[in-house]
C-alpha cells in the first residue's frame, strides 16, 4: 500500500508514492523523519525508548527492528509497503536515503515556504521536484509476503529474478515471507561519503530483526468498532462533539493525515461530493489522524486552504485515539455513521473518486431506509 511520511513538513504530504494510501509507522519514525503517527503496541513495563528503530506493518504481517549499529542512521532508512499483486500479498521495500537527497529536500522546502498559497502552479512544481527525489533512494532489500493459496504468477517470477538472495524468513498459515537482496549494492551516483554509508548499511541487511505474523487487514481491525464518539475541537479551534451526527441522516468521516499524498489529492473530490450530498441529509467530516500536534495542525490548515476544503475537519481526542484510530494502520480510511454515531457498513480503505464515494453514500443510505 503506501508510503510513509518522508520529510513530512517538506512535502505538505505529497510525497506518499502510492496513489491509494499511506502506511502508519511508529512514533520513533515520526520523530526521525519519515513516518506515521501510530506507535507499535507496548506492554505496561515498556517505555518510549523501546520503540526506537521499530516499525510495524500490520497489513503486511511484518515488524522490523533495526540493528543497534543503524539506530543513529534511522532517519536515512525508508520503509514502505506496496499494493498486493497476483499472489504477492504485499512487499516491504527498505531503502537508503542519501544525505544529499535530504539536503535537496530541505532546500526545496525553504523555497516552498516563500510561495503564496494561491500560486498552485508553483506549489505543484515543488511537489513534483520533491517526488522525483525518491527516485534517488537506494534500495537495501525487499521483504515479500507470498500467499501460497494462490497460484504463482508473472509478478513473483519477475520480482524474484531481480535478486541473488531469496531467503525464507517466516511462515504464517498460507503466507511465506522472503528476504530479497543482492550481494553488491549499486552505488552509482553517490558521493564517496554517502557511498561508504550505504555500503555499511547494506552489510547489516541480514541483521535486521524481522518478525512475521498473520497479516491483519484494515477491515478486520476496524470491523470491531460499532460507534464513533468524541468531544474535541475543529482545526479552527471550535468545540465540537459527536452530537454533530444528529444533524444528518448519514455522515461520511474521512480519516487522513498531513503526510499522505493520496489523502490530500482526493480532497477536491470530497469537497465536490460534500457540495452535492449536503442537500440529501448527508454530511462530510475530515478527521486529521496525525494531530493533535502544533506543527501538523498548522500544516493541516495550509493543506485545507490550498485544496479549497469547506467541510469540517476535527482533531482527535482521547476517545478517538484509543478506539478507532489505534486500529487505523493506513490512511485514507473512510467510515460512515448514522445520527447516533453508529457505523453503517464496512470501512473504505484508500483514496476514491467523487463518483465512487457517491455510490458508497447511496449504499449506506439504502441500509438506513
Amino acid at each position: 500500500m503506501k508510503r510513509k511520511k518522508i520529510l513530512t513538513i517538506l512535502t505538505s504530504g505529497l510525497l506518499c508514492l502510492s496513489l491509494v494510501a499511506c502506511d502508519n509507522g511508529t512514533e520513533s519514525d515520526k520523530n526521525q523523519s519519515t513516518s506515521k503517527t501510530k506507535k507499535t503496541k507496548k506492554t505496561e513495563n515498556q517505555n518510549e525508548n523501546d520503540n526506537v528503530g521499530v516499525r510495524r506493518f500490520e497489513d503486511l504481517g511484518l515488524e522490523v527492528t533495526l540493528p543497534k549499529k543503524l539506530i543513529d542512521k534511522e532517519r536515512y532508512i525508508d520503509m514502505y509497503g506496496e499494493v498486493p499483486i497476483e499472489n504477492i500479498n504485499g512487499q516491504l521495500k527498505i531503502s537508503y536515503i542519501p544525505f544529499e537527497i535530504m539536503e535537496k529536500a530541505e532546500k526545496l522546502n525553504k523555497e516552498s515556504e516563500k510561495i503564496p498559497e494561491t500560486d498552485k502552479a508553483k506549489i505543484e512544481k515543488i511537489a513534483k521536484e520533491l517526488m522525483n527525489l525518491t527516485k534517488e533512494f537506494k534500495e537495501l532489500c525487499i521483504v515479500a509476503n507470498i500467499d501460497k493459496s494462490k497460484t504463482s504468477g508473472k509478478a513473483q517470477k519477475e520480482l524474484f529474478s531481480r535478486y541473488e538472495n531469496k531467503e525464507i524468513i517466516g511462515k504464517e498459515g498460507n503466507y511465506e515471507f522472503y528476504l530479497l537482496y543482492n550481494n553488491k549494492p549499486n552505488t552509482d551516483g553517490l558521493s564517496d561519503k554517502t557511498k561508504k554509508d550505504y555500503e555499511e548499511i547494506c552489510k547489516e541487511i541480514k541483521n535486521f530483526g524481522i518478525k512475521t505474523f498473520k497479516p491483519i487487514s484494515e477491515k478486520e481491525k476496524l470491523s470491531k468498532h460499532k460507534k464513533i464518539e468524541f468531544n474535541t475541537k475543529t482545526i479552527d479551534g471550535k468545540k465540537i462533539d459527536s452530537n454533530i451526527f444528529k444533524q444528518n441522516k448519514l455522515t461520511m468521516v474521512n480519516i487522513w493525515a498531513t503526510y499522505c499524498g493520496p489523502c490530500i489529492e482526493e480532497m477536491p473530490d470530497i469537497q465536490k461530493l460534500y457540495e452535492e450530498v449536503k442537500d440529501d441529509d448527508v454530511n462530510v467530516i475530515g478527521l486529521i489522524s496525525d494531530t493533535p500536534d502544533e506543527d501538523n495542525e498548522e500544516l493541516a490548515k495550509q493543506i485545507i486552504s490550498k485544496k479549497g476544503v469547506k467541510y469540517t475537519n476535527i482533531i482527535p481526542d482521547k476517545s478517538i485515539e484509543n478506539n478507532i484510530l489505534k486500529d487505523v494502520s493506513g490512511v485514507p480510511v473512510t467510515v460512515f455513521v448514522d445520527r447516533n454515531g453508529n457505523i453503517v457498513g464496512e470501512s473504505l480503505t484508500g483514496a476514491h473518486s467523487k463518483e465512487e464515494y457517491k455510490k458508497e453514500v447511496q449504499s449506506r443510505l439504502d441500509k438506513l431506509k
